[in-house]
């Protein structure tokens, strides 16, 4: 079913995407922008769902959204941003969501005019998309789990081919679009409630295979691109696709390796957006046209809230793909990703400095090859270079030696399909000591007394960035940035030690933290096996015996699967991995279970 109107539309085309490349960046902000607060905000996708009253699309509401759009897009654009990703596909199409159709004519409408209007700007719509949602994707998982995880080719051909009819309806319907974004290995969190709540259906190679052929073409008829991300959260035969380059190439046909309208999307890392990790080896091994994935309002790091430049690590990444031809561009996330309370919107009302500093600074990097120092100077501090740039590395020092346990986060660790993440005790806003997470910081860091010390030196550095801020001219809460690391140093004191009076300590900083700063980070503490003398804390009860040889059999070094990997994984034995999840499952965060 078709609306489309009968004004003439702008076409992305004139854009000239393919020779200026594609600097890409999100356009959440300005749906946030509109959203009521919350204790928990999923900044993951943008709310369109939560922005119906009384089960209306709202017009009042979707003309503020136009309103912050508009200048939202004029800020990003005069950085040098030229396409928008716009959330997302599943407002747009019918027949996944039949009870909605009064709805869906209303967001087909506003969704058209937000198109022109970034259109009329100068920059290229972009719309994303899970694969796949609604009443045919929920069908789709159903049959598959009932033929046991996998499904007959007919009725896989026959999904697929449903999936590319609605697309080549879409695309016909809104020539505005420069192209489309697909996330497979992820879907909405257990905490969306929305008709338009998505599933994961592409399960193994076979499945992607056949959604490419079947898709791909209609995007090659439409002469729009097609971007495939691989991000992935270890779900499925699929669940290695962030890291393992084989499984990824066998996924991948040909044809669409080698089509003018297929990018695969990466994150520069083969774990997530988190510092102390070497760029993704895919940029360099991989003979497939690749856009890159940044992350400048850092999910993990604070979400803006305090000073968390990014520009060292993106100069580098910048420098390495520098004359690398199959670097089409970036995407840059400066409102996605995560669940918190922090609720600075980019760009907008109640921004974040720090956020729009690395948004910033970070396009300057990709686009114009600038070095750190030129684009800090081009953005706004030719004369306070000095003070601004000593202030950023110390920011960056006090990130990597307290947020952080250095000689862990360095290492290259696996579990089954998932890279382990460098941070581990950090979740959003959330951070969580455990015995499980200070017992995986023990087994697998290389040097904790040497991270101890270290991070002794970078806590007392704090005090002098209040006086080069000020020197800098830049906003900075130096009470608030203080409060949070003191709580990051004694909990990562009481990870690496153990000690009764580090955990006493704890709990006066956070009792405190938690009174001045409500809605900022919040607490999951356990006690912890204590420490002998000066020695670090060495377990010797019979149930952290257990979990040590337990984790260091399940936990490997190298990416290669072994024997054991395969048999103790198994899908057969998935059932005892579900009888034996009460038994650890108080031991990781609490967010994993209410909210991813």
């Amino acid at each position: 079913m078709s609306s489309r109107p009968s004004k003439k539309r702008k076409n992305p085309s004139d854009l000239n995407l393919s020779s200026e490349g594609l600097y890409l960046i999100d356009a959440s902000a300005p749906f946030f922008a509109r959203k009521k607060n919350k204790s928990h905000t999923n900044w993951s996708k943008a709310p369109t769902h939560e922005l119906l009253r009384k089960g209306k699309v709202s017009k009042k509401v979707h003309k503020k959204i136009r309103e912050g759009m508009l200048a939202y897009a004029r800020r990003v654009r005069s950085l040098g941003y030229n396409a928008l990703s716009i959330d997302e596909a599943s407002y747009l199409i019918y027949e996944e969501a039949p009870d909605q159709k009064k709805s869906i004519q209303k967001y087909r409408k506003y969704y058209g005019r937000l198109f022109d209007q970034v259109l009329d700007l100068g920059l290229a719509p972009f719309l994303t998309a899970d694969i796949w949602f609604g009443v045919s994707a929920e069908q789709y998982r159903r049959r598959s789990e009932a033929l046991f995880g996998g499904s007959a080719m007919s009725d896989r051909r026959a999904f697929f081919a449903h999936v590319a009819r609605l697309l080549d309806n879409l695309l016909a319907d809104f020539p505005q679009l420069a192209g489309m974004i697909f996330r497979m290995g992820e879907s909405d969190g257990v905490d969306v409630q929305s008709p338009f709540r998505s599933q994961i259906v592409l399960r193994d190679p076979r499945d992607m295979r056949q959604f490419l052929q079947s898709v791909l073409p209609v995007f090659e008829k439409h002469r729009k691109m097609m971007i495939f991300r691989t991000w992935t959260v270890g779900a499925g035969k699929l669940g290695d696709l962030l890291w393992n380059q084989s499984n990824l190439q066998r996924c991948i046909p040909d044809f669409a390796a080698k089509s003018d309208y297929f990018l695969l999307s990466h994150k520069f890392s083969q774990s997530d957006f988190l510092r102390m990790q070497p760029l993704n080896f895919y940029c360099s091994n991989l003979s497939i046209p690749f856009i890159l994935e940044l992350q400048t309002r850092r999910e993990y790091e604070g979400f803006g809230e305090f000073p968390c430049f990014v520009g060292f690590d993106y100069e580098e990444y910048s420098a390495l793909l520098r004359r690398n031809p199959w670097l089409k561009g970036i995407h840059v996330w400066c409102q996605t990703g995560g669940w918190s309370r922090f609720r600075n919107i980019s760009f907008l009302k109640r921004s974040s400095f720090w956020n729009e500093l690395n948004t910033a600074v970070t396009v300057r990097l990709f686009r114009n090859h600038e070095t750190v120092i030129e684009a800090l100077r081009n953005v706004g501090f030719k004369k306070r270079l000095e003070p601004a740039l000593e202030l950023l590395r110390l920011s960056d020092e006090l990130i990597r030696q307290v947020m952080y346990v250095p000689s862990f986060a360095r290492r290259t660790l696996f579990l089954n399909r998932s890279r382990i993440p460098p941070l581990v005790h950090v979740l959003w806003d959330r951070i969580t000591i455990t015995p499980m997470v200070a017992l995986l910081y023990r087994l697998f860091a290389e040097d904790l007394s040497g991270d101890l010390a270290r991070m002794e030196e970078a806590a007392g550095k704090i005090e002098r960035m209040k006086s080069l801020a000020k020197k800098a001219g830049m906003p900075y809460d130096h009470r608030f940035h203080r409060s949070t690391f003191r709580l990051f140093y004694f909990a990562s004191r009481y990870l690496m030690l153990g000690l009764p009076e580090d955990a006493h300590q704890l709990k006066e900083v956070f009792a405190q933290y938690h009174k001045d700063y409500p809605d900022a980070y919040q607490l999951q503490l356990q006690e912890l096996p204590g420490a002998d003398g000066p020695e670090l804390a060495r377990e010797r009860s019979l149930s952290s015996m257990f979990l040590r040889w337990l984790m260091g059999g399940i936990i490997r070094t190298k990416p290669g699967y072994r024997w054991i990997d395969r048999l103790l994984f198994h899908s057969w034995i998935r059932f005892l991995v579900l009888w034996s999840l009460p038994l650890w499952k108080k031991q990781l965060p609490d967010a994993l279970d209410e909210q991813a």
